[in-house]
């Protein structure tokens, strides 16, 4: 289980550093950048040293002080407390600050978005505390972690691996809880290809096994060929020989549609990228708006205001 915990966090660290961490650039025609790459208002100064010397510590076996690395991370939230004005919380750019404000338009309070990288310091605790079979203080500091950014898809992953791996306290529901928060805030497709496996390791916990099957396979639609979604079609297939597994991405995606199982990426990230793409100055930031206005058109290809607006910039010399 530490192998896979370094692994994540290696994935996890490698993406953060070369801003590629929401957004995949590989599906916006513009070579080798991505809406959060071109957002200058990601924080990464502390954030990145930080990681980086975590990382070490745990490559080197030293968990002591990754853990007290991990811990002074978290405890920057001492120095902020929410009031009836004012919401704090640890994003990484203001694409993330955008989503959560879209998400919660009806609340009056201001948000501010601190520079310190207290979500990921719990998020560390919890991987930490999961590997040391702490399941309470795993469940404890993952959901401290979504507290203080409750945007992000990958931490709704993470707690939703706990609940389904805390031994005889797994709790299959709370599980299925997370992933599908995970799918709602998944902008990228490995984000929600990861969402939609967990899904289908959560289904089969509950013995649901068509949906279990119809997950997988839809997630190969946004990751194929991914070696955990296949074994798990396997062998769910040799557990029910008698089932018919063989579905298509049209009737996985009929059957979770059936079971109220989002199967698309939310049209809030594209209503998010729309609004600061219109809010940058032209023609100085074109090439980053259309980074921007790109990638929203993919995540979202109904947003009629969004292909008006590329247009638009497209035609701006």
């Amino acid at each position: 289980m530490l192998k896979r915990s370094l692994q994540l966090f290696m994935i996890f660290t490698a993406l953060f550093l070369s801003g590629e961490y929401c957004l995949n650039a590989a599906e916006t025609s513009v070579p080798a950048v991505s809406a959060a790459a071109a957002d200058s208002t990601i924080n990464i100064d502390k954030n990145n040293q930080m990681m980086l010397v975590f990382v070490e510590r745990l490559k080197s076996g030293d968990t002591k002080e990754a853990r007290k690395i991990a811990k002074e991370m978290a405890d920057f939230s001492k120095n902020y407390k929410d009031d009836e004005k004012t919401v704090y919380k640890s994003f990484y750019s203001n694409i993330e600050k955008e989503l959560y404000i879209l998400k919660n338009k009806n609340s009056k309070k201001n948000v501010v978005w601190v520079k310190e990288p207290i979500a990921d310091g719990y998020y560390f605790l919890a991987v930490m505390d999961f590997n040391e079979k702490n399941y309470k203080d795993a469940i404890d500091n993952i959901q401290k972690c979504i507290t203080w950014n409750p945007v992000r898809a990958p931490y709704y992953c993470e707690r939703g691996f706990i609940f389904l791996n805390c031994g005889v306290n797994a709790d299959y529901v709370s599980a299925q809880v997370a992933y599908e928060q995970a799918l709602e805030y998944a902008d990228n497709e490995e984000d929600f290809a990861s969402a939609l496996r967990g899904l289908g390791f959560a289904f089969a916990s509950r013995n649901e096994l068509e949906e279990s099957a119809a997950a997988m396979i839809l997630s190969e639609k946004f990751v194929p060929n991914n070696p955990d979604a296949q074994e798990h079609i396997l062998r769910l297939k040799s557990l029910v020989p008698s089932f018919d597994f063989n579905m298509d991405i049209k009737k996985a995606t009929k059957i979770l549609k059936e079971s109220h199982i989002q199967t698309t990426f939310s049209p809030d990230h594209s209503k998010v990228l729309l609004k600061l793409a219109s809010e940058m100055k032209m023609p100085e930031e074109k090439e980053k708006a259309l980074v921007f206005l790109i990638r929203a058109n993919m995540l979202d290809p109904n947003n009629k205001d969004v292909e008006k607006k590329l247009k638009e910039v497209q035609m701006i010399k």
